[in-house]
């Protein structure tokens, strides 16, 4: 028997479950079916570190909202712990416990997110390895982390640091490796030596520079081998980045991008008539270049999957842009970025000039206050602001949304440093940090 729905939609995940409650608000006569391999919709995958270092108690509380908000007050139908083995012109094929099911679609919407890199090394399969993409795989690996006393991860980006501080509240002594010389790849490395001496001041084990080679064990982890060295471990979180899901877009002709992302214009329409993409899987235009960009954060595919709700409603709506805002915090410090890093403006062919500067986070003489360091970079011909980086004990998440918002609008230094931004003894120093570092830059720049 073969079902007939309006619109279908692979993932329930932020853009997946915010483009169909767009679409059944705004057309609720519409058939809409929601298809998702775990067993929660509308949840946060961000949350997970938390969780593994008891600072989340359940994995109910990673969950926006249940599966019966969507079902029985939005009208959505939402297929859980469904995996879509098939896609076509104009059908798809889902496999749930009780076997597999055909349904004709109107519009397809192909919101499956990002997928975790994982080496091609041995032993990546072992009981002990670990990554998180879904709820359930958090749920596993705290099962397990409680006779585990050693753990390694690997990879010093977002979610390696993250995990890191919650290991280490777990009381796991924890080793974190990084194939590159510096963590955080997200920010310049003078912005990560601070990262790093954070997490050596809390008992991480860093060993940077050394790449994976291999994970052993009989039957579950008991050591990691890289470059340079065995490690006895008791168990391993794989943290290495993540990569578009597209195997299922490709197989029904949907072209890529440049990033390996799904191409889509400011709709989310794809090349292929009635497809749409939205979320970690699609590429959408970075602000500050121009280009197209991959942006896997969860603000921007909310944003996705609400414009491609509306396009596939029949309403006008475009998706502008980003300039890949994010923040994270690694113990005691916020560590901030948006636009570009010097390296990347460089590949982009603009000429990077830059400042770091060092300052309070609130009037010096407020009880409170803590050390902030803010980088600004600039095109030196144009005096286009094109990055910066913020990492602080307290309050960089206000001045990185206003340098996200001066980005977005490819502001020069000089307006950075004209900001009206607020000001009070318990807020800011009357010379704020991003107003300080763009005065400075805007010295270096005239300079040249």
């Amino acid at each position: 028997m073969v079902e007939k729905v309006d619109v279908a939609v692979i993932g329930g995940g932020p853009a997946g479950m915010t483009a169909a409650s767009r679409i059944k608000r705004l057309k609720p006569e519409l058939r809409v079916a929601v298809f998702e391999r775990s067993g929660y919709v509308s949840y946060a995958p961000c949350g997970l570190p938390y969780y593994l270092g008891g600072l989340v108690d359940s994995l109910e509380h990673l969950v926006h909202y249940p599966v019966r908000v969507f079902t029985e007050e939005r009208g959505i139908e939402v297929y859980t712990r469904t995996e879509v083995v098939e896609v076509g012109d104009g059908y798809l094929r889902a496999r749930d416990a009780s076997g597999e099911r055909t349904y004709e679609w109107g519009k397809l919407l192909i919101a499956t997110g990002a997928r975790p890199k994982v080496p091609p090394v041995e032993g990546v399969d072992l009981e002990g390895v670990f990554t998180l993409r879904v709820l359930e795989d958090g749920e596993k690996a705290r099962r397990y982390l409680e006779k585990a006393t050693r753990v390694a991860v690997v990879g010093g980006g977002y979610i390696g640091l993250e995990v890191a501080e919650n290991l280490v509240r777990a009381g796991k002594t924890v080793l974190l490796f990084e194939v590159l010389d510096h963590v955080f790849p997200a920010v310049d490395p003078d912005m990560a030596l601070l990262v790093e001496k954070e997490l050596a001041r809390n008992g991480v084990e860093l060993h940077l520079g050394e790449g994976l080679k291999g994970i052993h064990g009989r039957d579950r982890v008991e050591s990691l081998e890289t470059t340079k060295g065995e490690y006895k471990v008791d168990a391993v979180f794989i943290a290495t980045g993540v990569a578009p899901e597209t195997r299922l877009a490709e197989k029904l002709g949907v072209k890529k991008g440049s990033t390996g992302a799904l191409s889509v214009d400011k709709s989310m329409r794809t090349n292929v008539d009635d497809v749409y993409a939205a979320g970690d899987v699609a590429e959408a235009l970075n602000l500050v270049t121009g280009k197209n960009d991959w942006f896997p954060l969860a603000p921007v595919a909310n944003k996705m999957g609400y414009v491609a709700g509306a396009a596939m409603a029949g309403l006008k709506a475009e998706f502008p842009g980003a300039v890949g805002t994010s923040i994270t915090k690694v113990f005691g410090l916020e560590v901030g970025r948006a636009g570009l890093t010097t390296a990347r403006a460089q590949q982009e062919g603009f000429d990077p000039v830059s400042v770091m500067i060092n300052a309070n986070s609130k009037a010096s003489y407020y009880p409170g206050s803590s050390a902030m360091s803010v980088k600004l970079i600039a095109d030196r011909r144009t005096g286009q602001l094109l990055g910066g980086q913020i990492i602080g004990g307290d309050g960089v998440l206000a001045r990185l949304n206003s340098l996200a918002v001066l980005l977005s609008f490819r502001a020069r230094v000089e307006d950075a440093f004209f900001s009206d931004l607020g000001y009070a003894p318990p807020f800011s120093p009357v010379w704020d940090p991003i107003v300080t570092a763009a005065r400075v830059l805007l010295g270096k720049i005239r300079e040249a």
